[in-house]
């Protein structure tokens, strides 16, 4: 039971760090954090698109916010390290909602807003994306308008793996207007996806074949090494070889009386052969 409260109050403060965070850095375009424990204290991790609002002249802004954090959460010697998104920021679902609502306070209809984040999302490479909007758009009743391109899932677990969600809030005369934006990367890999390997050419198929032989060529080991066995010398290799053998591996097929019908070769060398070249592989091959 202790371990289960732990586990929630850990999250607790994870979730309230964030909401903090996004409050606390507003316009430098939050992305998203990790927090992760040491044996120095915590690091927390912050994927901003402008690093510089946050860290501050001479890092006094991370000082502030690092002061904060451990007195505000009791967080252990918290480390903040702050990460730019660069390229990555269209394909950030949290920058994007942001953005958006950015957009929408400057004065931007909801529309033109909407589908300019999408278009920019979908340039960046994404998959699909969806933006929605909610409040109180044109008149005095609320209203939703989604914007969606590209291929969006909604439900199950694949939605939970594959999309990346934001969330964020303009703030306009006629009230508040909600922002969500589910973006799907593109490396999100679906059940349904199946990658069809073509067969292999009759010109690869030859290549293969050629450099499979060419590595069996490789592992035969010359019958010459012979030479330095013992009771064996170039002569008897120089016999060996008369007769065609011309790797140790072929050798080793043949038994003693095989070895001892050629031309040459007595029958007690036969014996030294048979008897020591499997020992004689095993030290010098």
């Amino acid at each position: 039971m202790v371990s289960e409260r732990s586990f929630i109050r850990e999250n607790t403060n994870r979730v309230l760090i964030k909401e903090f965070l996004i409050k606390k850095i507003e316009g430098a375009g939050f992305g998203g954090m990790n927090i992760q424990r040491t044996p120095m204290g915590t690091r927390i991790n912050i994927l901003v698109e402008r690093p510089g609002m946050v860290i501050g002249k001479g890092g006094s802004k991370i000082k502030e916010l690092t002061d904060a954090i451990k007195e505000k959460f009791n967080v252990d010697n918290p480390q903040i390290e702050i990460e730019e998104a660069g390229s990555r920021a269209s394909l950030n679902a949290q920058i994007m909602a942001e953005k958006l609502a950015e957009a929408l306070e400057r004065g931007w209809h909801f529309r033109r807003a909407g589908h300019s984040t999408v278009r920019r999302i979908m340039d960046a490479g994404a998959k699909g994306c969806q933006v929605i909007i909610a409040g109180k758009l044109t008149g005095a009743r609320h209203r939703t308008e989604k914007f969606t391109e590209g291929h969006v899932k909604y439900c199950g677990e694949t939605a939970q793996e594959v999309m990346d969600e934001g969330y964020a809030t303009a703030k306009l005369k006629p009230g508040v207007l909600g922002v969500k934006v589910r973006i799907m990367k593109p490396d999100a890999k679906l059940p349904d996806e199946v990658n069809i390997i073509k067969p292999p050419t009759k010109e690869e198929r030859k290549e293969e074949k050629v450099e499979s032989s060419k590595k069996e060529e490789k592992k035969k080991t010359d019958i010459k090494k012979l030479a330095g066995m013992k009771g064996i010398g170039p002569s008897v290799v120089k016999k060996f070889e008369k007769a065609g053998i011309k790797t140790i591996e072929e050798l080793m097929e043949l038994d003693v009386d095989d070895i001892k019908a050629m031309e040459g070769i007595g029958e007690k060398t036969a014996e030294n052969i048979f008897k020591n070249l499997r020992k004689f592989i095993e030290e010098v091959v």
